[in-house]
């Protein structure tokens, strides 16, 4: 993480994480982090819109301006979104797996090179950008360094990934390092999975099985761990979302407020 606050955001994010895996261990390991490559393709039925984005447009008040983190942004469908279609400042999408943040990047390297109005850097594509890194800090330690950058923090369908892979422990600390990264009255919209749905991918390594076997932080206790004073959030409310078509994605989403 930075070594100082003048530290540009992008380093801030990319450096002194875990090691990333590589392309092809994360195949050999079936997509361990949720990076399915076409996990918009199955979420979103044929050309059904994500209702997340709906209501994600309907509250533009959220991104407007704001300067804003997307963690675990797979193939930056709702990052590219919300810089296209609000005036966020700027955007961020991080995500572990290389390849999918190097497509995300080229594109919109390619929009950038194709676009036809007064560059400014302040709006679309000028306001989206990608970094591939782990989200989860090597040390707790680094902690220390964190300092607020962001108005907003996306965390959507990313818990169940966080958890599984780096344990209460691991969670605990990306939910202490979003906090650290919001500025006073940011807010952390968070969608997390439910706990049935971790059964389906606890053995997906032998690490993964003893993360599982081991959870004591459950996600029915999220709300009240974020709000505790180990975390500190003031609030939090509900986004209202109409119904997703597959019933499995038909999670709430919480908007927690520093």
């Amino acid at each position: 993480m930075e070594a100082t606050q003048s530290t540009s955001p992008k380093k801030r994010l990319s450096v002194d994480s875990k090691k990333t895996p590589t392309p092809r261990s994360i195949t050999k390991n079936k997509f361990i982090y949720g990076n399915y490559s076409r996990y918009y393709g199955y979420r979103n039925l044929k050309d059904d819109v994500d209702p997340r984005i709906d209501a994600f447009l309907e509250n533009k008040h959220l991104w407007d301006y704001k300067d804003v983190l997307d963690i675990g942004c797979n193939s930056g469908m709702i990052t590219t979104e919300l810089g296209k279609k609000t005036f966020v400042k700027h955007i961020s999408g991080i995500d572990i797996d290389k390849t999918l943040i190097q497509r995300s990047t080229n594109q919109i390297k390619r929009l950038r090179k194709g676009y036809m109005g007064e560059n400014n850097n302040k709006e679309f594509p000028f306001n989206v950008s990608f970094i591939s890194g782990n989200y989860v800090l090597r040390d707790d330690v680094l902690l220390e360094i964190e300092r607020p950058q962001f108005d907003v923090i996306l965390c959507l369908s990313v818990t169940k990934w966080l958890h599984l892979n780096f344990g209460d422990k691991g969670l605990k600390q990306a939910f202490k390092r979003m906090f650290l990264q919001l500025r006073d009255g940011g807010k952390l919209i968070l969608e997390a999975q439910p706990f049935e749905s971790y059964k389906r991918r606890k053995k997906l390594t032998n690490e993964i099985f003893e993360n599982y076997k081991s959870i004591n932080l459950f996600p029915k206790d999220f709300e009240k761990y974020l709000l505790s004073d180990e975390i500190g959030f003031k609030s939090v409310s509900l986004l209202e979302v109409n119904k997703h078509a597959v019933k499995g994605f038909q999670r709430p989403i919480q908007i927690f407020e520093k």
